[in-house]
């Protein structure tokens, strides 16, 4: 569990940020606990419980939560639902109203023409920004999600405690998933088993779990997230698992075949398998992320399969699902010692299918630490 005291620690680093771009407060926008809580829940330990909803006269911002955290001042957080006790932050306003709210917050504390940061500004609602804006007009707004993100990508030790455990659920659901896997048996009874192990197991949630066959292995879209499809000896089946534990995600896929595999799968699979051992295998703080990205590329190239490589081979992960690095060629940025990456080369071969393995871990000085534990090889 994270302290009290590591919330008020990374406040006042937000003020010191906030001082540093010349910004007189935050405001920090979260949105629901299953989606992109990420900012507002680094600060505060709040998790909009409610799902997005339409804005109208009665309800304007359910499913998102408001910090307004001054450089000089207590900060206030606004919420749509009550706030658990956990919260990190005293001074809690419920409302149905947000951007109000908010408005009288900036009015209260003098702030109503002042340079203020935006922390959340790809998922602000447009409405929520253009109803507060008419009543401060005068307020100079910038975005500051840059550098808010950038103190986040290393995780503390309490956070990288909650991760390991986070991962171990994606492990007991692959274990549980994978019993299942079986000509005759469905995808949904694959995912349902899986779904239901995480549950039982202490998951807040799994967003989904992944389960596609055949030549939608090759296809990494989320809905539906499984089929009433049967499974078929030979088939290809992707397993991707998805959710949180305290709020800290887990996101670990593997791919395997129903059965034995043919020769041309063997191929495939054992590429995927070289290119994120590969990865591994050179993966320490102080390495550039396209350094790390390029020894999983080229294996794939050697491997005779460069064409069908995904150019994404992963990103972090902590409070959302995806948080930066994003594991892309061209990305100079040096990984850090407490990072948490979820690594995933793929090979993805139109109408035939595809093959992707993906770990779980924290970046070392030395190395990294795994933090997932199904086989790799599962073929």
């Amino acid at each position: 569990m994270v302290s009290r005291r590591e919330f008020e620690y990374r406040q006042e680093q937000a003020r010191a940020l906030a001082r540093s771009l010349n910004v007189e407060a935050l405001v920090v926008v979260g949105r629901a606990f299953y989606d992109r809580p990420g900012n507002l829940a680094y600060l505060t330990n709040y998790f909009p419980p409610e799902p997005t909803m339409v804005f109208g006269d009665e309800m304007r911002g359910a499913g998102h939560g408001v910090l307004l955290l001054p450089v000089k001042g207590d900060p206030i957080l606004f919420t749509v639902s009550t706030a658990p006790s956990h919260v990190a932050v005293d001074d809690v306003r419920p409302t149905t109203n947000l951007g109000k709210a908010l408005v009288a917050a900036l009015e209260e504390r003098r702030l109503t023409s002042a340079r203020i940061g935006i922390a959340g500004a790809d998922i602000m609602p447009l409405t929520l920004y253009l109803d507060v804006r008419h009543h401060v007009p005068a307020v100079d707004w910038v975005g500051v999600d840059p550098a808010l993100d950038e103190l986040r990508r290393v995780k503390s030790p309490a956070e990288q405690e909650l991760l390991r455990a986070a991962a171990d659920l994606a492990d007991k659901a692959h274990s549980a998933a994978l019993a299942q896997v079986a000509a005759g048996a469905t995808e949904a009874d694959v995912c349902a088993a899986g779904i239901a192990a995480a549950m039982r197991a202490g998951a807040d949630f799994v967003r989904y779990f992944r389960v596609h066959t055949g030549a939608d292995s090759a296809i990494s879209f989320r809905w539906p997230q499984a089929r009433l499809e049967p499974l078929r000896e030979g088939d290809l089946i992707t397993l991707d698992v998805i959710g949180a534990r305290q709020g800290y995600g887990f996101d670990v896929l593997r791919t395997t075949v129903v059965g034995e595999p043919s020769e041309e799968q063997r191929r495939v699979l054992d590429a995927v398998l070289a290119a994120i051992e590969a990865m591994l295998g050179v993966l320490r703080a102080g390495i550039s992320v396209d350094a790390l990205v390029r020894a999983g590329l080229r294996v794939l190239e050697e491997r005779g399969y460069g064409q069908h490589a995904r150019a994404f081979v992963g990103h972090g992960i902590g409070l959302e699902t995806v948080e930066l690095p994003y594991l892309v060629p061209g990305n100079e940025s040096l990984l850090r010692a407490g990072e948490v990456l979820c690594i995933e080369p793929s090979v993805v071969i139109p109408g035939w299918g595809g093959a992707s393995i993906e770990n779980q871990v924290i970046v070392t000085d030395d190395g990294y630490e795994l933090l997932d534990h199904t086989p790799r090889k599962l073929w």
